[in-house]
């Protein structure tokens, strides 16, 4: 049960959080099920498969991951630290679904209320979004899934779980409200935003939201940076860090950037690079 309780998500669209009736959403409800109830330990060997063949076989997103990590590690073999992250990225899927069996240790967090946190895709970001909620309110800007079975079934567990979704189509005034309300206001760092400036990331140019920038100067909060690491099977952690950044939107953006580049350099395996992040 949570310590903290939810909040309506924004926009209000009970349409888009309720999965297409028909065969599929049928056959993808059985497989939620028959993964919620898998031994931990047997996905933990499942995913390793799983990413096995997609190294060997079915190389989906490959190229675009190896691509990635060697411009940002040209002195590490890819492969290791791909395979780890496809395992953990399998592993996860099982977690989120059998959440009871997942232990999630919040550091760093005690007393947080509206104060703005940049986070990211490291370890099982969806578990751990779940563990967060469970001890500090959380509120996070998302982007909706264009899959309406997917967007069902985050929308359930995440609501379950007292996470005030943001969803495509909110705006930074609603950000600024859940923050005067005491909620913990969360900026994905990491994904590409197509109309923010190109801030370096691990060396390169990306795109990147000026939204938690701009958050912490327009109203004042705190900003605190936030990183996820898998401990073990079912066992993660995510821990809170104070960011005391000065200057415009743009400098601190920058210096969010160099700070989750920090945190990718500690754990490259632990980040998902299967998209265009810098392009």
């Amino acid at each position: 049960m949570t310590r903290f309780p939810g909040a309506p998500a924004v926009p209000v669209d009970p349409a888009r959080d309720a999965p297409p009736p028909g065969l599929l959403t049928a056959v993808l409800n059985g497989g939620v099920w028959l993964a919620s109830r898998t031994p931990l330990r047997l996905a933990s060997v499942l995913a390793w498969v799983i990413a096995w063949v997609w190294w060997l076989v079915l190389p989906i997103r490959k190229r675009v991951a190896v691509a990635n990590f060697r411009a940002s590690f040209p002195d590490l073999p890819p492969r290791p630290s791909l395979l780890r992250m496809m395992h953990n990225l399998v592993l996860s899927y099982f977690e989120f679904v059998q959440f009871e069996n997942v232990a999630v240790t919040v550091e760093g967090a005690e007393g947080l209320t509206g104060v703005v946190v940049v986070a990211g895709h490291g370890g099982a970001w969806d578990a751990t979004i779940l563990g967060t909620a469970e001890v500090t309110p959380m509120t996070i800007f998302f982007r909706t899934p264009s899959n309406r079975w997917v967007q069902a079934l985050l929308a359930r567990l995440r609501d379950e779980h007292g996470v005030q979704r943001l969803e495509t189509g909110a705006t930074m005034a609603d950000g600024y409200a859940a923050l005067e309300a005491g909620r913990n206001v969360y900026f994905v760092q990491d994904q590409r935003h197509n109309k923010g400036p190109a801030i370096p990331l691990l060396g390169r140019p990306a795109r990147t939201s000026l939204g938690a920038a701009a958050a912490v100067i327009k109203t004042g909060r705190p900003l605190y940076g936030a990183w996820q690491s898998r401990e073990g099977i079912g066992k993660h952690t995510i821990r809170f860090e104070r960011l005391d950044f000065e200057g415009d939107v743009i400098a601190s953006t920058e210096a969010i950037n160099r700070w989750y580049g920090e945190q990718l350099r500690m754990r490259p395996h632990g980040w998902l690079w299967l998209h265009d992040r810098w392009k």
